[in-house]
Protein backbone atom coordinates (compact mmCIF):
# COMPACT_ATOMS: atom_id res chain seq x y z
CA UNK A 1 0.00 0.00 0.00
CA UNK A 2 1.43 3.63 -1.05
CA UNK A 3 -1.36 5.55 0.54
CA UNK A 4 -0.93 8.58 1.32
CA UNK A 5 2.22 8.48 0.28
CA UNK A 6 3.84 6.78 -2.79
CA UNK A 7 7.41 5.21 -2.42
CA UNK A 8 10.06 2.57 -3.62
CA UNK A 9 10.72 0.48 -0.33
CA UNK A 10 8.64 -2.89 -1.17
CA UNK A 11 8.90 -5.52 0.65
CA UNK A 12 9.59 -7.60 -2.33
CA UNK A 13 12.73 -5.81 -3.61
CA UNK A 14 13.99 -5.38 0.35
CA UNK A 15 13.58 -8.60 1.96
CA UNK A 16 17.16 -8.54 3.80
CA UNK A 17 14.16 -5.34 5.62
CA UNK A 18 11.76 -7.21 6.94
CA UNK A 19 9.11 -5.03 5.75
CA UNK A 20 6.63 -6.85 7.05
CA UNK A 21 3.02 -4.62 8.43
CA UNK A 22 4.01 -1.01 9.03
CA UNK A 23 6.47 -1.87 11.77
CA UNK A 24 9.60 1.20 12.45
CA UNK A 25 12.42 -0.50 10.47
CA UNK A 26 15.81 1.65 8.54
CA UNK A 27 15.85 0.09 4.91
CA UNK A 28 17.66 3.10 3.58
CA UNK A 29 20.02 3.03 6.53
CA UNK A 30 19.30 6.38 8.19
CA UNK A 31 21.76 7.58 11.09
CA UNK A 32 18.92 8.47 13.08
CA UNK A 33 17.97 5.11 13.06
CA UNK A 34 14.24 3.23 12.45
CA UNK A 35 11.47 5.22 11.15
CA UNK A 36 8.21 4.60 8.96
CA UNK A 37 5.81 6.31 6.77
CA UNK A 38 2.85 8.01 8.41
CA UNK A 39 -1.05 7.93 8.06
CA UNK A 40 -1.28 11.85 8.08
CA UNK A 41 -0.75 13.59 4.35
CA UNK A 42 1.34 16.50 6.18
CA UNK A 43 4.05 14.41 7.46
CA UNK A 44 5.47 11.86 5.39
CA UNK A 45 7.87 9.85 7.69
CA UNK A 46 9.15 10.24 11.23
CA UNK A 47 12.10 8.52 12.96
CA UNK A 48 10.29 6.41 15.47
CA UNK A 49 13.07 7.63 18.58
CA UNK A 50 13.93 4.23 19.85
CA UNK A 51 16.84 4.21 21.75
CA UNK A 52 20.62 2.78 20.39
CA UNK A 53 21.48 -0.34 22.45
CA UNK A 54 24.71 0.83 23.42
CA UNK A 55 22.31 3.59 25.46
CA UNK A 56 20.46 0.87 27.80
CA UNK A 57 22.02 0.96 30.85
CA UNK A 58 20.51 -1.48 33.13
CA UNK A 59 19.18 -4.65 32.72
CA UNK A 60 15.88 -6.76 32.82
CA UNK A 61 15.05 -10.19 34.97
CA UNK A 62 18.13 -11.64 34.48
CA UNK A 63 19.52 -9.89 31.45
CA UNK A 64 19.33 -12.10 28.83
CA UNK A 65 18.30 -9.24 26.79
CA UNK A 66 20.84 -6.91 27.82
CA UNK A 67 22.51 -4.66 24.70
CA UNK A 68 24.29 -2.21 26.79
CA UNK A 69 27.79 -1.46 26.33
CA UNK A 70 29.34 -2.77 30.15
CA UNK A 71 32.46 -4.73 28.95
CA UNK A 72 34.58 -5.27 32.41
CA UNK A 73 33.46 -7.70 34.89
CA UNK A 74 32.43 -6.84 38.69
CA UNK A 75 35.83 -6.73 39.85
CA UNK A 76 37.30 -4.79 36.90
CA UNK A 77 38.90 -7.12 34.55
CA UNK A 78 38.49 -6.29 31.29
CA UNK A 79 36.07 -8.51 28.93
CA UNK A 80 37.28 -10.98 26.44
CA UNK A 81 35.85 -10.29 22.62
CA UNK A 82 33.16 -13.06 21.90
CA UNK A 83 34.33 -13.70 18.38
CA UNK A 84 38.05 -14.79 20.53
CA UNK A 85 39.16 -17.85 21.68
CA UNK A 86 41.87 -15.91 23.50
CA UNK A 87 42.90 -16.14 25.54
CA UNK A 88 39.89 -18.29 26.83
CA UNK A 89 38.82 -21.31 24.28
CA UNK A 90 35.03 -21.38 24.39
CA UNK A 91 31.51 -22.23 22.04
CA UNK A 92 29.71 -18.90 22.79
CA UNK A 93 30.44 -17.53 19.19
CA UNK A 94 28.67 -14.89 17.04
CA UNK A 95 27.62 -17.39 14.38
CA UNK A 96 26.38 -19.59 16.44
CA UNK A 97 24.42 -17.80 18.85
CA UNK A 98 22.81 -15.52 16.34
CA UNK A 99 20.37 -13.22 18.69
CA UNK A 100 22.16 -13.46 21.67
CA UNK A 101 23.80 -10.08 20.94
CA UNK A 102 27.28 -11.26 21.35
CA UNK A 103 29.07 -8.06 19.78
CA UNK A 104 32.21 -7.16 20.51
CA UNK A 105 33.84 -7.93 24.70
CA UNK A 106 30.51 -6.41 25.92
CA UNK A 107 28.99 -8.47 29.10
CA UNK A 108 25.74 -10.54 27.89
CA UNK A 109 23.76 -14.05 28.97
CA UNK A 110 23.50 -16.26 26.15
CA UNK A 111 23.20 -19.12 28.58
CA UNK A 112 20.28 -18.10 30.68
CA UNK A 113 22.50 -17.91 33.16
CA UNK A 114 21.89 -15.61 36.95
CA UNK A 115 22.61 -12.84 35.34
CA UNK A 116 25.07 -10.92 32.41
CA UNK A 117 29.02 -12.00 32.41
CA UNK A 118 31.56 -12.58 29.94
CA UNK A 119 34.94 -14.19 29.23
CA UNK A 120 37.82 -12.32 31.30
CA UNK A 121 41.43 -11.29 29.46
CA UNK A 122 43.08 -12.43 32.99
CA UNK A 123 44.39 -16.07 31.37
CA UNK A 124 43.95 -17.06 35.00
CA UNK A 125 40.24 -16.29 35.88
CA UNK A 126 38.20 -18.20 32.52
CA UNK A 127 34.83 -15.86 33.71
CA UNK A 128 32.86 -13.40 35.78
CA UNK A 129 29.86 -11.89 36.43
CA UNK A 130 29.30 -8.20 35.09
CA UNK A 131 27.80 -5.71 37.62
CA UNK A 132 25.05 -4.23 36.42
CA UNK A 133 22.07 -2.59 37.94
CA UNK A 134 18.36 -3.79 37.30
CA UNK A 135 15.43 -1.67 35.77
CA UNK A 136 13.68 0.05 37.95
CA UNK A 137 10.46 -1.69 36.14
CA UNK A 138 12.04 -5.24 36.20
CA UNK A 139 9.57 -6.79 34.04
CA UNK A 140 10.79 -9.93 31.75
CA UNK A 141 10.97 -9.82 28.23
CA UNK A 142 7.48 -9.81 26.98
CA UNK A 143 5.89 -13.08 26.19
CA UNK A 144 2.32 -14.18 25.68
CA UNK A 145 0.87 -16.26 29.07
CA UNK A 146 -0.35 -19.43 28.73
CA UNK A 147 -2.18 -21.56 31.37
CA UNK A 148 -3.39 -24.75 29.49
CA UNK A 149 -1.06 -24.93 26.72
CA UNK A 150 2.17 -23.58 25.57
CA UNK A 151 3.16 -21.43 22.76
CA UNK A 152 6.87 -20.81 20.76
CA UNK A 153 9.15 -22.62 23.45
CA UNK A 154 6.88 -22.17 26.64
CA UNK A 155 8.58 -19.23 28.33
CA UNK A 156 4.81 -17.91 28.83
CA UNK A 157 3.93 -20.71 30.29
CA UNK A 158 2.13 -20.50 33.58
CA UNK A 159 0.21 -23.37 33.68
CA UNK A 160 0.28 -25.83 36.37
CA UNK A 161 1.03 -29.49 35.01
CA UNK A 162 3.56 -30.88 37.85
CA UNK A 163 4.18 -34.37 36.86
CA UNK A 164 6.60 -35.64 33.86
CA UNK A 165 5.39 -38.04 31.27
CA UNK A 166 6.18 -40.44 32.75
CA UNK A 167 3.90 -39.90 36.11
CA UNK A 168 7.00 -38.66 38.29
CA UNK A 169 5.85 -35.77 40.55
CA UNK A 170 8.35 -32.58 39.47
CA UNK A 171 11.03 -31.31 42.06
CA UNK A 172 9.49 -27.68 43.87
CA UNK A 173 11.86 -25.14 42.01
CA UNK A 174 12.80 -24.05 45.89
CA UNK A 175 13.85 -26.96 46.91
CA UNK A 176 17.68 -28.64 46.26
CA UNK A 177 17.19 -31.82 46.99
CA UNK A 178 17.44 -35.06 45.55
CA UNK A 179 18.73 -32.32 42.65
CA UNK A 180 21.32 -29.48 43.48
CA UNK A 181 20.17 -26.11 40.90
CA UNK A 182 20.79 -22.63 40.70
CA UNK A 183 17.19 -22.05 38.87
CA UNK A 184 15.70 -20.89 42.26
CA UNK A 185 12.77 -18.45 42.66
CA UNK A 186 15.47 -16.57 44.26
CA UNK A 187 17.55 -16.35 41.17
CA UNK A 188 15.11 -16.38 38.36
CA UNK A 189 12.28 -14.07 39.82
CA UNK A 190 10.65 -12.57 36.50
CA UNK A 191 10.20 -16.69 35.49
CA UNK A 192 7.04 -17.38 37.76
CA UNK A 193 9.20 -20.42 39.03
CA UNK A 194 6.09 -21.32 41.74
CA UNK A 195 5.81 -24.67 43.41
CA UNK A 196 6.99 -27.78 40.93
CA UNK A 197 5.28 -26.31 38.26
CA UNK A 198 6.89 -27.15 34.95
CA UNK A 199 8.33 -23.95 33.25
CA UNK A 200 11.34 -22.74 31.23
CA UNK A 201 13.57 -20.81 32.50
CA UNK A 202 16.30 -21.02 30.80
CA UNK A 203 15.07 -21.32 26.89
CA UNK A 204 14.78 -24.46 26.48
CA UNK A 205 13.11 -26.24 23.74
CA UNK A 206 9.95 -26.76 25.75
CA UNK A 207 8.74 -26.47 29.34
CA UNK A 208 10.69 -29.00 32.06
CA UNK A 209 11.11 -29.68 35.82
CA UNK A 210 13.57 -31.47 38.11
CA UNK A 211 12.14 -35.15 39.10
CA UNK A 212 11.87 -36.04 42.39
CA UNK A 213 13.35 -39.48 41.11
CA UNK A 214 17.44 -39.41 42.48
CA UNK A 215 18.10 -41.09 39.12
CA UNK A 216 16.44 -38.99 36.20
CA UNK A 217 17.43 -35.05 36.91
CA UNK A 218 15.25 -33.74 34.84
CA UNK A 219 12.43 -34.28 32.43
CA UNK A 220 10.87 -32.18 29.27
CA UNK A 221 6.74 -31.71 30.18
CA UNK A 222 5.70 -33.12 27.20
CA UNK A 223 2.19 -34.00 28.41
CA UNK A 224 1.66 -30.04 27.84
CA UNK A 225 -0.06 -29.67 24.97
CA UNK A 226 1.35 -26.86 22.03
CA UNK A 227 -1.47 -24.29 21.63
CA UNK A 228 -3.61 -25.64 18.74
CA UNK A 229 -4.39 -22.31 17.67
CA UNK A 230 -0.62 -21.32 17.12
CA UNK A 231 -0.15 -20.17 13.31
CA UNK A 232 2.37 -21.66 11.56
CA UNK A 233 5.69 -19.81 10.32
CA UNK A 234 5.86 -20.58 7.09
CA UNK A 235 3.63 -20.84 4.26
CA UNK A 236 6.60 -22.63 2.30
CA UNK A 237 6.57 -26.10 0.70
CA UNK A 238 8.68 -28.18 -1.29
CA UNK A 239 9.19 -30.07 -4.47
CA UNK A 240 9.33 -33.88 -4.78
CA UNK A 241 11.26 -35.19 -1.87
CA UNK A 242 12.38 -31.76 -0.72
CA UNK A 243 16.26 -32.26 -1.78
CA UNK A 244 16.11 -29.02 -3.50
CA UNK A 245 14.37 -26.90 -0.72
CA UNK A 246 16.58 -23.83 0.57
CA UNK A 247 13.83 -22.10 2.84
CA UNK A 248 14.56 -20.40 5.81
CA UNK A 249 12.61 -22.32 8.10
CA UNK A 250 14.72 -23.99 11.30
CA UNK A 251 12.67 -25.81 13.22
CA UNK A 252 11.16 -29.19 14.00
CA UNK A 253 7.19 -29.84 12.78
CA UNK A 254 6.68 -29.53 17.12
CA UNK A 255 8.52 -26.79 17.21
CA UNK A 256 12.25 -27.18 18.18
CA UNK A 257 14.31 -24.97 16.64
CA UNK A 258 16.86 -26.79 15.05
CA UNK A 259 20.54 -27.63 15.61
CA UNK A 260 23.76 -27.01 13.55
CA UNK A 261 24.66 -28.95 10.77
CA UNK A 262 28.17 -28.07 11.33
CA UNK A 263 27.45 -30.01 15.08
CA UNK A 264 26.40 -33.05 13.53
CA UNK A 265 28.49 -35.38 11.48
CA UNK A 266 26.90 -36.51 8.25
CA UNK A 267 27.89 -38.16 4.70
CA UNK A 268 26.92 -36.17 2.16
CA UNK A 269 26.88 -37.89 -1.02
CA UNK A 270 29.47 -36.67 -3.91
CA UNK A 271 27.75 -37.68 -6.59
CA UNK A 272 25.06 -35.35 -6.50
CA UNK A 273 25.44 -31.23 -5.96
CA UNK A 274 22.53 -31.11 -4.11
CA UNK A 275 23.32 -33.25 -1.70
CA UNK A 276 26.43 -31.38 -0.96
CA UNK A 277 25.19 -27.57 -0.81
CA UNK A 278 22.68 -25.89 1.73
CA UNK A 279 23.56 -27.21 5.08
CA UNK A 280 24.73 -24.07 6.40
CA UNK A 281 23.56 -23.15 9.79
CA UNK A 282 20.31 -25.07 10.98
CA UNK A 283 17.71 -24.86 8.38
CA UNK A 284 15.81 -27.73 7.40
CA UNK A 285 17.23 -29.38 4.24
CA UNK A 286 17.25 -32.89 2.77
CA UNK A 287 20.71 -33.97 2.35
CA UNK A 288 20.24 -37.73 2.08
CA UNK A 289 16.76 -37.73 -0.38
CA UNK A 290 14.86 -38.86 2.73
CA UNK A 291 11.51 -39.40 0.60
CA UNK A 292 9.36 -38.35 3.48
CA UNK A 293 10.55 -34.73 2.97
CA UNK A 294 13.16 -31.91 4.70
CA UNK A 295 13.95 -32.76 8.64
CA UNK A 296 17.12 -31.22 10.83
CA UNK A 297 19.16 -32.69 13.60
CA UNK A 298 17.96 -30.85 17.03
CA UNK A 299 19.66 -29.76 20.00
CA UNK A 300 16.92 -32.14 21.96
CA UNK A 301 19.06 -35.52 23.43
CA UNK A 302 15.40 -37.12 23.52
CA UNK A 303 14.53 -36.11 19.88
CA UNK A 304 18.37 -36.41 17.86
CA UNK A 305 16.29 -35.44 14.52
CA UNK A 306 13.03 -34.58 13.45
CA UNK A 307 10.65 -33.62 10.14
CA UNK A 308 10.06 -30.44 9.32
CA UNK A 309 6.72 -28.73 9.29
CA UNK A 310 6.61 -28.15 5.69
CA UNK A 311 3.88 -29.64 3.23
CA UNK A 312 4.98 -30.82 -0.26
CA UNK A 313 3.34 -28.00 -3.06
CA UNK A 314 0.28 -28.80 -3.73
CA UNK A 315 -0.28 -31.56 -2.06
CA UNK A 316 -3.35 -32.27 0.06
CA UNK A 317 -3.40 -31.79 4.41
CA UNK A 318 -4.07 -34.84 6.32
CA UNK A 319 -7.10 -35.35 7.95
CA UNK A 320 -7.35 -36.49 11.71
CA UNK A 321 -9.48 -38.99 13.36
CA UNK A 322 -10.55 -39.83 16.69
CA UNK A 323 -9.92 -43.21 18.62
CA UNK A 324 -12.69 -45.52 18.46
CA UNK A 325 -12.47 -48.72 20.50
CA UNK A 326 -12.76 -51.40 17.81
CA UNK A 327 -12.76 -55.01 16.82
CA UNK A 328 -11.46 -58.22 14.08
CA UNK A 329 -13.96 -59.50 12.49
CA UNK A 330 -13.93 -63.43 11.27
CA UNK A 331 -10.82 -64.74 13.05
CA UNK A 332 -9.57 -67.84 14.19
CA UNK A 333 -7.85 -67.86 17.76
CA UNK A 334 -4.20 -68.11 17.80
CA UNK A 335 -3.24 -71.51 19.80
CA UNK A 336 0.28 -71.07 19.62
CA UNK A 337 2.33 -68.11 21.29
CA UNK A 338 5.29 -67.63 18.45
CA UNK A 339 2.18 -67.91 15.89
CA UNK A 340 1.80 -64.40 17.48
CA UNK A 341 4.66 -63.23 19.66
CA UNK A 342 5.39 -60.16 17.77
CA UNK A 343 2.08 -58.79 18.76
CA UNK A 344 1.87 -56.61 21.75
CA UNK A 345 -1.39 -54.50 23.41
CA UNK A 346 -0.93 -51.32 24.35
CA UNK A 347 -2.87 -50.70 27.31
CA UNK A 348 -4.44 -47.44 28.11
CA UNK A 349 -5.58 -46.95 32.02
CA UNK A 350 -4.74 -50.60 32.02
CA UNK A 351 -7.69 -51.47 30.09
CA UNK A 352 -6.74 -52.68 26.01
CA UNK A 353 -6.26 -49.85 23.34
CA UNK A 354 -4.74 -50.89 20.65
CA UNK A 355 -2.51 -53.21 18.70
CA UNK A 356 1.40 -53.43 18.15
CA UNK A 357 4.28 -55.05 16.65
CA UNK A 358 7.25 -55.64 18.34
CA UNK A 359 9.87 -54.89 15.64
CA UNK A 360 13.13 -54.82 17.59
CA UNK A 361 13.49 -55.55 21.54
CA UNK A 362 12.76 -51.95 22.64
CA UNK A 363 10.84 -50.79 19.56
CA UNK A 364 6.92 -51.03 18.60
CA UNK A 365 5.38 -50.25 15.87
CA UNK A 366 1.81 -49.00 15.80
CA UNK A 367 -0.81 -46.49 14.25
CA UNK A 368 -0.55 -42.58 15.27
CA UNK A 369 -3.97 -42.51 15.93
CA UNK A 370 -3.89 -44.54 18.84
CA UNK A 371 -2.51 -41.28 20.70
CA UNK A 372 -4.32 -37.93 20.63
CA UNK A 373 -1.39 -36.47 19.99
CA UNK A 374 2.56 -37.02 19.12
CA UNK A 375 3.62 -35.89 22.88
CA UNK A 376 0.94 -37.89 24.95
CA UNK A 377 0.61 -38.14 28.81
CA UNK A 378 2.69 -41.71 28.77
CA UNK A 379 1.97 -42.15 32.79
CA UNK A 380 -1.60 -43.51 31.32
CA UNK A 381 0.04 -46.11 28.63
CA UNK A 382 1.95 -49.83 29.31
CA UNK A 383 2.82 -52.36 26.06
CA UNK A 384 1.87 -55.91 27.27
CA UNK A 385 4.28 -58.49 25.46
CA UNK A 386 4.13 -62.21 25.07
CA UNK A 387 -0.07 -62.13 25.68
CA UNK A 388 -3.10 -64.76 24.27
CA UNK A 389 -5.75 -63.44 26.27
CA UNK A 390 -6.51 -59.90 26.83
CA UNK A 391 -7.21 -61.35 30.51
CA UNK A 392 -4.34 -63.50 31.15
CA UNK A 393 -1.59 -62.64 33.18
CA UNK A 394 1.01 -65.65 33.77
CA UNK A 395 4.02 -65.17 31.01
CA UNK A 396 3.59 -61.72 30.49
CA UNK A 397 5.46 -58.29 30.60
CA UNK A 398 4.06 -54.97 31.11
CA UNK A 399 6.60 -52.70 29.72
CA UNK A 400 6.39 -48.81 30.13
CA UNK A 401 6.76 -46.64 27.16
CA UNK A 402 9.58 -43.50 27.09
CA UNK A 403 9.03 -41.81 23.86
CA UNK A 404 6.38 -41.83 20.96
CA UNK A 405 8.07 -41.42 17.33
CA UNK A 406 5.78 -40.02 14.84
CA UNK A 407 5.40 -41.37 11.24
CA UNK A 408 6.10 -38.96 8.05
CA UNK A 409 2.90 -36.33 7.87
CA UNK A 410 0.23 -38.50 6.48
CA UNK A 411 1.77 -42.04 7.50
CA UNK A 412 -0.68 -42.37 10.60
CA UNK A 413 2.36 -44.52 11.61
CA UNK A 414 3.91 -44.00 15.15
CA UNK A 415 7.07 -46.05 16.76
CA UNK A 416 6.98 -46.23 20.28
CA UNK A 417 10.36 -45.98 22.05
CA UNK A 418 10.06 -48.73 25.31
CA UNK A 419 11.83 -47.97 28.91
CA UNK A 420 13.26 -51.26 28.99
CA UNK A 421 13.98 -53.86 25.93
CA UNK A 422 11.28 -56.71 25.86
CA UNK A 423 13.35 -59.83 27.09
CA UNK A 424 13.00 -62.21 24.22
CA UNK A 425 11.31 -65.90 24.57
CA UNK A 426 9.55 -68.02 22.64
CA UNK A 427 6.64 -66.16 23.90
CA UNK A 428 7.98 -62.89 23.21
CA UNK A 429 9.80 -62.40 19.34
CA UNK A 430 10.61 -59.77 16.59
CA UNK A 431 9.08 -59.73 13.36
CA UNK A 432 11.00 -58.70 10.12
CA UNK A 433 11.14 -55.26 8.79
CA UNK A 434 10.38 -55.51 4.94
CA UNK A 435 13.04 -54.45 2.07
CA UNK A 436 12.26 -50.41 1.07
CA UNK A 437 10.06 -50.27 -2.11
CA UNK A 438 8.85 -54.12 -1.53
CA UNK A 439 5.96 -55.62 -3.59
CA UNK A 440 3.87 -58.41 -2.45
CA UNK A 441 2.23 -60.20 -5.68
CA UNK A 442 -1.62 -60.22 -5.39
CA UNK A 443 -3.05 -62.90 -4.19
CA UNK A 444 -0.51 -63.98 -1.98
CA UNK A 445 -2.31 -65.10 1.16
CA UNK A 446 -0.62 -62.68 4.54
CA UNK A 447 -2.23 -63.28 8.03
CA UNK A 448 -3.91 -60.60 10.30
CA UNK A 449 -3.75 -60.26 13.74
CA UNK A 450 -5.73 -58.66 16.01
CA UNK A 451 -7.40 -58.44 19.88
CA UNK A 452 -11.01 -57.62 18.57
CA UNK A 453 -14.30 -58.57 19.04
CA UNK A 454 -15.72 -61.54 16.31
CA UNK A 455 -19.64 -60.61 16.21
CA UNK A 456 -20.44 -63.42 18.85
CA UNK A 457 -18.28 -65.78 17.08
CA UNK A 458 -16.09 -67.12 20.10
CA UNK A 459 -12.83 -66.39 21.56
CA UNK A 460 -13.47 -62.78 23.26
CA UNK A 461 -10.81 -60.94 24.40
CA UNK A 462 -8.15 -63.49 22.78
CA UNK A 463 -5.39 -62.74 19.87
CA UNK A 464 -6.72 -63.91 16.91
CA UNK A 465 -5.80 -64.08 13.20
CA UNK A 466 -7.10 -64.14 9.79
CA UNK A 467 -5.69 -64.92 6.33
CA UNK A 468 -6.20 -62.53 3.73
CA UNK A 469 -4.97 -62.39 0.35
CA UNK A 470 -3.00 -59.17 -0.91
CA UNK A 471 -5.13 -57.19 -3.46
CA UNK A 472 -3.96 -54.82 -6.09
CA UNK A 473 -4.18 -51.22 -5.22
CA UNK A 474 -6.31 -50.31 -8.20
CA UNK A 475 -8.12 -53.37 -7.65
CA UNK A 476 -8.49 -51.87 -4.04
CA UNK A 477 -9.89 -48.32 -5.47
CA UNK A 478 -11.88 -49.88 -7.13
CA UNK A 479 -13.62 -52.04 -4.80
CA UNK A 480 -14.08 -48.53 -2.98
CA UNK A 481 -15.27 -47.08 -5.44
CA UNK A 482 -12.66 -44.41 -5.89
CA UNK A 483 -13.34 -42.71 -2.23
CA UNK A 484 -10.37 -43.89 -0.70
CA UNK A 485 -6.79 -42.57 -2.02
CA UNK A 486 -5.05 -45.81 -2.53
CA UNK A 487 -1.76 -44.59 -3.72
CA UNK A 488 1.93 -46.42 -2.81
CA UNK A 489 1.83 -45.58 1.05
CA UNK A 490 -1.13 -48.22 1.24
CA UNK A 491 -1.18 -51.74 0.57
CA UNK A 492 -4.68 -53.87 0.34
CA UNK A 493 -5.83 -57.61 1.64
CA UNK A 494 -8.95 -59.47 2.03
CA UNK A 495 -12.29 -58.58 0.39
CA UNK A 496 -13.68 -61.99 -0.32
CA UNK A 497 -15.84 -62.13 3.17
CA UNK A 498 -16.47 -59.97 6.36
CA UNK A 499 -13.10 -60.57 7.68
CA UNK A 500 -10.56 -57.57 8.12
CA UNK A 501 -10.05 -54.63 10.10
CA UNK A 502 -12.59 -53.70 12.56
CA UNK A 503 -12.60 -52.06 16.40
CA UNK A 504 -9.68 -53.14 18.46
CA UNK A 505 -7.57 -53.82 15.40
CA UNK A 506 -5.96 -50.97 15.16
CA UNK A 507 -2.19 -50.93 15.27
CA UNK A 508 -2.06 -54.43 14.46
CA UNK A 509 -0.05 -56.09 12.01
CA UNK A 510 -0.32 -57.82 8.23
CA UNK A 511 2.43 -60.97 8.29
CA UNK A 512 3.25 -62.82 5.51
CA UNK A 513 5.40 -65.22 5.40
CA UNK A 514 9.18 -65.27 3.06
CA UNK A 515 10.81 -68.49 2.88
CA UNK A 516 11.51 -68.64 7.00
CA UNK A 517 11.06 -65.51 7.43
CA UNK A 518 7.60 -63.50 8.33
CA UNK A 519 7.78 -59.83 7.34
CA UNK A 520 5.34 -57.38 8.24
CA UNK A 521 3.88 -55.92 5.36
CA UNK A 522 0.89 -53.75 6.39
CA UNK A 523 0.02 -52.02 9.56
CA UNK A 524 -4.03 -51.77 9.84
CA UNK A 525 -5.24 -48.03 10.64
CA UNK A 526 -8.68 -46.30 11.89
CA UNK A 527 -11.10 -44.09 9.95
CA UNK A 528 -11.33 -46.96 7.40
CA UNK A 529 -14.05 -48.84 8.34
CA UNK A 530 -15.44 -51.84 10.07
CA UNK A 531 -15.04 -55.68 7.64
CA UNK A 532 -17.11 -55.86 4.58
CA UNK A 533 -17.37 -57.94 2.09
CA UNK A 534 -16.45 -57.50 -1.00
CA UNK A 535 -14.10 -54.05 0.26
CA UNK A 536 -10.92 -55.15 1.08
CA UNK A 537 -9.29 -53.94 4.36
CA UNK A 538 -6.49 -51.35 3.55
CA UNK A 539 -2.73 -51.21 5.59
CA UNK A 540 -0.26 -48.74 5.74
CA UNK A 541 2.39 -49.89 3.37
CA UNK A 542 5.42 -50.74 5.69
CA UNK A 543 7.73 -51.23 3.11
CA UNK A 544 7.09 -47.37 1.65
CA UNK A 545 8.37 -46.18 5.36
CA UNK A 546 11.39 -48.70 6.05
CA UNK A 547 13.44 -46.48 5.53
CA UNK A 548 11.95 -43.94 7.49
CA UNK A 549 11.74 -46.56 10.62
CA UNK A 550 15.41 -47.24 9.87
CA UNK A 551 16.60 -43.80 10.07
CA UNK A 552 14.33 -43.41 13.81
CA UNK A 553 16.53 -46.64 14.47
CA UNK A 554 19.70 -44.99 14.12
CA UNK A 555 19.33 -41.35 15.06
CA UNK A 556 17.86 -42.40 18.70
CA UNK A 557 19.49 -45.39 19.16
CA UNK A 558 21.58 -43.66 21.80
CA UNK A 559 18.87 -40.83 22.86
CA UNK A 560 18.27 -40.00 27.08
CA UNK A 561 15.28 -41.58 28.51
CA UNK A 562 13.29 -39.98 30.94
CA UNK A 563 10.91 -41.43 33.61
Amino acid sequence: MSIPHEHNFKPARHKKFDLRQNFCRNPDNDPSGPWCFTELTETRHQECGLPQCSEVKCMRCNGETYRGPMDHTESGKECQRWDSQKPHKHTYQPHRHVGKGLDDNYCRNPNNDVRPWCYTMDKNTPWEYCNISVCDSDNDVEVEVTTSCFRGQGEGYRGTVSVTPAGVTCQRWDALFPHNHSYTPHNYKCKDLRENYCRNPDGSEIPWCFTTNPKVHKAFCTNIPRCESESSDSTECYEDNGESYRGNLSKTRSGIPCGLWSDHTFRRDTRSAKASVGLELNLCRNPDRDKHGPWCYTSNSSIPWDYCGLERCGGPKPSCFIHKTTRIVGGMQVQRAEDGSWVVSIQKRNRHWCGGSLIREEWVLTDQQCFSTCVPDLSEYTVQVGLLHLNASADTQGLRIAHVVCGPEGSNLALLKLTTPAPLSEHVRTVQLPVAGCAVAEGTYCLMYGWGDTKGTGHEGSLKMVGLPIVSNKRCSQSHNGILPITETKICAGGKRDQGVCEKDYGGPLVCQEGESKVIVGVSINGRGCAVARRPAVFVNVAFYSEWIRKVFKYYSDMEISY
